[in-house]
């Protein structure tokens, strides 16, 4: 079995390293490359082999390769997932030797989990869903597909968070909320009470500022 992180970049290169410590603790690849659509096929990028999607598709085998989406974008994510699927390409996991998951969490496919990472008890994090340096989930929580915890991220036990969710560096959410679909909350911001989908939510306590109109967070000046 072969992995490949999709995206050659700062992220990819943080994916690329855990993956390699979680391959010595546990062999389950033979290698680790990347995908980049943007960079040349057979090129080299931090120390291995960079592929595009079609250098792949025309040379493994697809029932033995497995791929991880390294992209801090949760759209971007979800497009990238929708690409590869409709190659019947399958997910991976890769999970950092450090990080505490309990015995009964629920990591869906895709999920990327970075050092020092918590995962309580009864929580579910979704398809493709990537948690960062120290991000800290809680008990009984339901995280969607396709989002993304930043480190030190703080989720109290039992909130429910839908699908496209970014939830920036050091943000902390209070138990029991709700925090809908394509929601952003903001680095540092405290969570006090639900945010409604599509919303940009910043402060302490966090208020939905504005709508999430463009879905993207990292924004080009």
């Amino acid at each position: 079995m072969k992995l490949f992180v999709y995206c050659a970049g700062g992220f990819g290169k943080e994916i690329y390293d855990t993956a390699k410590r979680a391959n010595q603790a546990r062999p389950q690849w033979d290698a680790i490359y990347f995908i980049d659509d943007t960079m040349e096929s057979g090129s080299t990028y931090y120390g291995t082999t960079v592929y595009t999607l079609d250098g792949v598709l025309a040379g493994f085998d697809l029932n033995e390769i497995e791929v991880v989406i390294a992209n801090g974008e949760p759209l971007y994510r979800k497009k990238i997932y929708e690409k590869i699927h409709a190659h019947g390409i399958r997910l991976g996991r890769v999970i950092d030797p450090s990080a505490v998951i309990s015995d009964t969490a629920t990591l869906a496919p895709g999920v990327v989990v970075t050092p020092f990472c918590l995962v309580a008890s009864d929580a579910v994090v979704g398809l493709n869903v990537a948690l960062n340096a120290r991000a800290i989930i809680g008990h009984d929580i339901r995280l969607g597909a396709h989002g993304v915890a930043s480190s030190m991220a703080n989720v109290g036990g039992a909130c429910v968070v839908g699908d496209g969710f970014y939830i920036g560096m050091g943000a902390l959410i209070k138990e029991k909320l709700t925090i809908g679909s394509e929601v952003i909350i903001g680095m540092g911001s405290v969570v006090h009470n639900d945010i409604p989908d599509a919303m940009i939510a910043l402060g302490n306590p966090a208020r939905p500022m504005r709508p999430n109109v463009d879905k993207i967070v990292f924004k080009k000046n």
